[in-house]
């Protein structure tokens, strides 16, 4: 995404509505990331920013709950924010209905509830081993020791994949997620896609019961699913549940190391986890996704012109207070609505029950051997916006 002033002709409105917002550089407020975001609701509903390429933002809970549910005037093809594309688009992520609803149906069983219980052993397993072998050290590096380990491992396991195979996926996983450059994204890309069509091409050869040879096996509209759709559907999936996950982690461990009394609540009575969860994941949300607008359209009074890039972000959404009382706060009774952290309506996030599992497993075992835990002193705790918001590095102690 070009950085700097985009070609792309700026619509024709007030001065007050053009604001020079980038998604890759939100400042935090003392060191909390979504306090950044949440300054963006003492401005205007909406607004235009002519940085990376050019996009409407709205900043409104009600606005961003709309527009991510109107597929009829919002295409998921702008999902990255980027205008451009070539090639065929990630399946389901970058498709509208109704091809979009053919594919769900053969991805959904995949992911249910059921599924992901199938592989919950293994996950819990791992997160064992990683607690068990960082308890006596006193300390570590978050990110580096367990955000970004246990997702890949666990996407491994659910993909039925060599867990040898993390270490060439994580490095441009983080790239795509929060690269603004389109050459360094474009890069990365083709590292992780060449990946996928190596895995295509052996389940291809030698099939097994597994969620890749699932999808090659699928009929959509009562065709053969193209090998060119199978990449970039396991593609779409791989990018959806690796740094999404790391990041949550990121910012859950990071809240908790903050607030003690939080934190000792959920060491006192683990059955809240669950719940817990759900708070936690509404004030840290992660996902900053674009639709591209169709046709010329008007919302709130603002027209939005054919092509044009709206960003809905989850992040703002889920810090409206006009939805949600003391929308910083972390409250774990709080009964005012869903948060949008995993998206809304036909788009809704296809891994949500994977994440879920993910976080409530590492909440359960990390808190049972190592309760009390802070940031390091003197220690910087570094966090990066972006398409997906990350704690990029979390210095903690015990």
């Amino acid at each position: 995404m070009h950085s700097g002033i985009s070609d792309w002709p700026l619509p024709d409105v007030d001065d007050s509505l053009i604001v020079d917002f980038d998604i890759f550089d939100v400042k935090p407020v003392d060191g909390d990331l979504h306090a950044g975001y949440h300054k963006l609701h003492s401005g205007p509903d909406i607004f235009y920013t002519p940085k990376n390429g050019g996009y409407w933002v709205l900043t409104r809970a009600d606005d961003i709950y709309d527009v991510m549910r109107d597929h009829e005037r919002f295409s998921n093809h702008g999902v990255a924010l980027m205008r451009e594309h070539e090639g065929v688009r990630f399946i389901p992520g970058e498709i509208d209905p109704p091809i979009h609803t053919a594919f769900r149906k053969v991805l959904n069983p995949q992911t249910s509830p059921k599924r992901v219980r199938e592989f919950e052993d293994s996950s819990r397993n791992l997160c064992i081993k990683l607690v068990e072998e960082l308890k006596d050290q006193g300390g570590c590096e978050f990110r580096s020791s367990i955000s970004e380990v246990m997702p890949i491992y666990n996407f491994l396991f659910f993909m039925s994949l060599p867990v040898e195979h993390a270490e060439k996926l994580v490095p441009p996983a983080a790239v795509i997620a929060r690269e603004r450059d389109l050459d360094a994204f474009a890069r990365a890309m083709e590292e992780i896609r060449g990946y996928i069509e190596d895995r295509i091409d052996e389940r291809l050869t030698d099939p097994r019961d597994d969620f890749i040879s699932h999808v090659l096996a699928a009929e959509i509209e009562g065709r053969p699913i193209a090998r060119e759709e199978a990449v970039v559907t396991v593609l779409n999936v791989m990018l959806g549940g690796l740094d999404t996950v790391t990041g949550s982690m990121g910012f859950f461990f990071n809240y908790l190391a903050r607030h003690p009394a939080i934190r000792r609540k959920l060491v006192d009575e683990p059955g809240m986890i669950p719940e817990a969860i759900e708070e936690l994941l509404r004030r840290h949300g992660i996902f900053n996704t674009g639709r591209l607008v169709k046709q010329d359209c008007e919302h709130k009074g603002v027209t939005f012109r054919k092509n044009d890039l709206v960003l809905i972000s989850g992040t703002l959404h889920n810090l409206d207070d006009r939805k949600f009382s003391d929308p910083l706060k972390v409250d774990f009774d709080r009964k005012e609505g869903a948060h949008l952290t995993f998206g809304v309506g036909i788009h809704r996030c296809l891994g949500s029950n994977i994440a879920r599992a993910q976080l409530r497993i590492l909440l359960e075992e990390w808190l049972k051997r190592i309760p009390d835990f802070a940031i390091a002193p003197g220690k910087d705790v570094k966090v990066q916006s972006g398409r997906t918001n990350a704690v990029v590095e979390l210095p903690l102690i015990w």
